[in-house]
């Protein structure tokens, strides 16, 4: 709530209280504590509005995981191999199919490649009878039935 709206509430049970029932007493006495409870709002920082220019973008909290694989990319954008390279991307029906919970269908399984071993080991041991594959510019974390416990975006 902008420190406007809230002063424009104030004013307006004020109105209501002056114009009401003869509260002007009661105006009166509320007056500087209303009007303190304004500033304090203003001062906190309450009433800034989402598009000040100036104000600071909020932070977001990444992913360890998500960092490590963004970091490789990165480091290894002129040499990617195949699953993460740009030609092997997926298109955007494939891509709804790789999700967390999904079994992977024979099209996903004919696209996945092991992962990196550098980049595998960045990232957290697997769990037993799980491994880190690249599939379709994504490093996705697989179990033996080919179902799918991780999904990491990487180079978008």
């Amino acid at each position: 709530m902008s420190v406007f709206s809230v002063c424009q509430r104030t004013a307006e049970s004020l109105y209501l209280y002056k114009t009401c029932n003869k509260k002007e007493t009661l105006m009166k006495t509320y007056w500087p504590a209303i009007l303190t409870a304004a500033a304090a709002l203003a001062l906190s920082g309450c009433g800034q509005s989402s598009g000040n220019a100036q104000s600071a973008a909020p932070q977001q909290q990444v992913d360890p995981q998500q960092q490590a694989a963004s970091d490789w990319y990165n480091q290894h954008q002129n040499n990617l191999p195949e699953g993460l390279r740009p030609e092997d991307r997926l298109s955007a029906e494939q891509e709804s199919r790789l999700r967390v919970g999904a079994t992977l269908d024979n099209d996903l399984r004919d696209r996945v490649r092991p992962a990196p071993a550098d980049l595998s080991a960045r990232l957290p041991p697997p769990p037993p009878d799980h491994r880190y594959v690249a599939v379709g510019g994504h490093v996705g974390l697989i179990d033996k039935n080919f179902q799918v416990k991780a999904v990491i975006n990487v180079g978008k």
